[in-house]
């Protein structure tokens, strides 16, 4: 083959392995799951200067590797946010994880099984996957594939290896990369594993090597370590956040278990493939059937060859240590536990490939064999393009749970408001806000999904708050939670009764409204504002001096006034007490705004039942927003029957100080009380 036909066909390859890595690329997959999160937010850390080998992100299970992380981070500040940026790392790594597979393969076996190698890394569906993902094995597959890459040329391998004297800067470059692999991903401590192993074979099957390879090879193994210090005192600081603490909690429970993972490992690349949907269209063999056949034949003539062929030892060291990690951690097949082994499947997939195409060469004239190689070979991988594609765009992208782990709800909406140029606000009702959420808040999701900067957007949980813009002027109103429009209470649906549905793909009917709810806003306040409110607790109905609603608390803050529901003179122990509140910001909140509600027995005492809270991202209420906000009082069975007194008021959650409330121009307490209740 030509020098120009084999830059041709090298290009092409390198050509579809991007296509399939940036077509689509912020809406598949659409969304971020949790891995990913994590990673920018570790990245998040490392951009403001908290730099670490290891970093502990709210994970039970531990650490991760910071490395991925730490350049993404910095990789953000020229980039941008959104989520093109945001995986444009993992496609660069991805496209230079083909290029290298190539590279080693041609190296070891010549171009046609470089090629080859180089198709499987490009199209098999995992390294796919792992090219549009924002995860640490996208960057650790290009450097174990580099390790393997260096770890050949440190030893003049080829097709044969020459006992040629060792070259420092060969040595120097792999001490390094084990290092960073061991940085990027806890399998980089296997890829070291196997140099030392490869050496070990070198020498014990007496292969033409300079004497002073083993000398060469600690040396090293010392660049590795010294550029693993801080790996090294991190694990030794905060062993139960280290890649090793991991190793060892997800050990096999026993020597069954460890035997069994083994072949679930095997099992999975040609078999029945890795069950979790973020990595893999379920169950789906890494490779497909005529991939699994030709990294049979190329096993089978690794093992034929493997006392007096390092060419053909090298990636069968690497697949055997690859899939001995795998089988180490227990739990059904994972591909990202066979990241050693990934190169090496490839690279052994040319191997059996070039031995076909060898014997196929004996029965027809060469060139006649020739072109129907180079036929055979393109239609192979155009085929291979192809039914990638359709698995990416079309069975992984619509699978349900694919959806689900990825957010796509979020990254539907993310897109749409991306596209959207109609100087509308949008306020967003998710289960997900603020700090008091037990996950990450839905607002700081949608940042890193958003490319644009310039959309006004409020948040606030729909269960029993609610936000507009504008008091109330038309906008948009989007539901981040599937049910969440089903559970809007009666008090909150009334502000959107007019809502008109605007149809989004991705989302379901409904999920975006068009709000023009100015009239109904205005009803409301109007009505609510006539409620009855003091500045004393009323000891006897109608005396004490009335609060004339509305009432600003603090700078920027104004009471509207409020229901009770149920609206009755009685309540029971074991009811709940819903005190609808009203309010309008006419500014800038104070940092993390909370509301409470008391109920009180004795007001010069502490209340008897209360409830702090505010379920809407205050940081984001601006000039003329305004909400509502439901404060829950579950009166336990037992609450003693009487008269009670109910207040409210607000204050910064970050120094507890009450906002003052105002009568004009006068600061005159800091709680408002309403009228009384009471329980038999």
């Amino acid at each position: 083959m030509r020098h120009r036909t084999r830059l041709a066909a090298i290009t092409a390859v390198l050509l579809a392995a991007a296509a399939l890595r940036l077509v689509g690329l912020t809406v598949l997959p659409q969304g971020l799951r949790d891995e990913e999160i994590a990673q920018l937010e570790i990245a998040a850390l490392a951009r403001s200067g908290a730099i670490a080998p290891f970093y502990n992100v709210d994970d039970p299970s531990g650490g991760r590797e910071g490395l991925f992380a730490a350049l993404h981070g910095w990789l953000s500040i020229p980039l941008g946010k959104g989520e093109l940026p945001l995986r444009s790392l993992a496609v660069w790594c991805g496209v230079l994880s083909v290029a290298l597979t190539y590279a080693l393969g041609r190296r070891l076996f010549g171009h046609y099984a470089g090629l080859v190698a180089g198709i499987g890394m490009a199209l098999s569906f995992y390294p796919i996957l792992v090219g549009r993902s924002i995860t640490s094995e996208a960057l650790a597959l290009p450097l174990i594939a580099l390790a393997l890459l260096l770890i050949a040329d440190a030893v003049h391998l080829r097709r044969q290896i020459a006992p040629l004297p060792p070259q420092s800067a060969a040595y120097v470059s792999l001490g390094v990369v084990l290092a960073l692999s061991a940085y990027a991903h806890w399998s980089g401590l296997f890829a070291v594993l196997l140099f030392g192993v490869f050496i070990a074979y070198l020498r014990l099957t007496r292969q033409p090597i300079s004497r002073r390879v083993l000398g060469y090879a600690l040396f090293s193994l010392l660049i590795g370590l010294i550029v693993a210090i801080p790996y090294i005192g991190a694990t030794i600081r905060a062993f139960p956040i280290s890649s090793l603490n991991r190793l060892w909690l997800s050990r096999p429970e026993s020597v069954g278990a460890f035997v069994g993972g083994i072949g679930q490992a095997i099992g999975g690349i040609g078999i029945y493939g890795d069950a979790l949907p973020q990595q893999n269209l379920p169950a789906l063999p890494l490779l497909n059937p005529i991939g699994a056949v030709l990294l049979l034949i190329g096993v089978i003539e690794a093992a034929r060859r493997f006392r007096v062929a390092p060419n053909y030892a090298l990636p069968l060291l690497a697949l055997m240590i690859g899939l001995l990690a795998d089988a180490w951690t227990r739990g059904a097949p994972n591909f990202s536990h066979q990241l050693v082994a990934l190169p090496a499947i490839m690279l052994l997939m040319g191997a059996g490939a070039d031995a076909f195409v060898r014997l196929f060469r004996l029965g027809l004239p060469r060139p006649t064999a020739e072109w129907l190689i180079a036929i055979g070979t393109f239609a192979i991988a155009a085929a291979s393009f192809f039914a990638a594609a359709d698995l990416l765009f079309r069975l992984w992208a619509s699978h349900a749970e694919v959806q689900q782990v990825y957010r796509a709800r979020l990254g539907a909406l993310a897109a749409y408001l991306d596209r959207t140029s109609d100087g509308l606000s949008t306020s967003i009702c998710t289960f997900a806000i603020g700090s008091s959420s037990p996950t990450r808040p839905d607002s700081l999701l949608l940042s890193w999904m958003l490319h644009r900067h310039d959309l006004d957007l409020r948040y606030s949980n729909c269960a029993n708050a609610l936000v507009l813009t504008g008091g109330g002027a038309p906008q948009r109103y989007a539901f981040a939670h599937p049910e969440a429009r089903a559970l809007l209470p009666e008090p909150l649906a009334a502000w959107l009764q007019k809502a008109t549905a605007i149809p989004v793909a991705g989302l379901a009917e409904g999920s975006l409204l068009r709000v023009d709810a100015e009239q109904v806003v205005a009803d409301d306040f109007g009505q609510i504002s006539l409620s009855q409110a003091w500045w004393a607790p009323q000891e006897r109905e109608g005396q004490g001096e009335r609060a004339q609603l509305p009432l600003r608390m603090g700078g920027y803050l104004t009471f509207q006034g409020y229901r009770l529901l149920p609206e009755r003179e009685v309540y029971r122990g074991g009811e709940t007490l819903n005190l609808v509140t009203y309010w309008r910001a006419d500014g800038e909140q104070v940092a993390e705004l909370r509301l409470f509600a008391h109920v009180l027995r004795n007001p010069n005492i502490a209340p008897a039942l209360q409830n702090d809270l505010l379920n809407i991202e205050s940081a984001l209420l601006r000039d003329r927003d305004v909400f509502i906000q439901i404060i829950a009082l579950p009166l336990p069975p037992d609450f003693p029957s009487g008269e009670y007194f109910l207040s409210v008021g607000a204050y910064s959650d970050r120094d507890k100080q009450r906002l003052p409330i105002y009568d004009g121009e006068t600061p005159r307490s800091d709680r408002l009380f309403l009228r009384k209740i009471r329980v038999e």
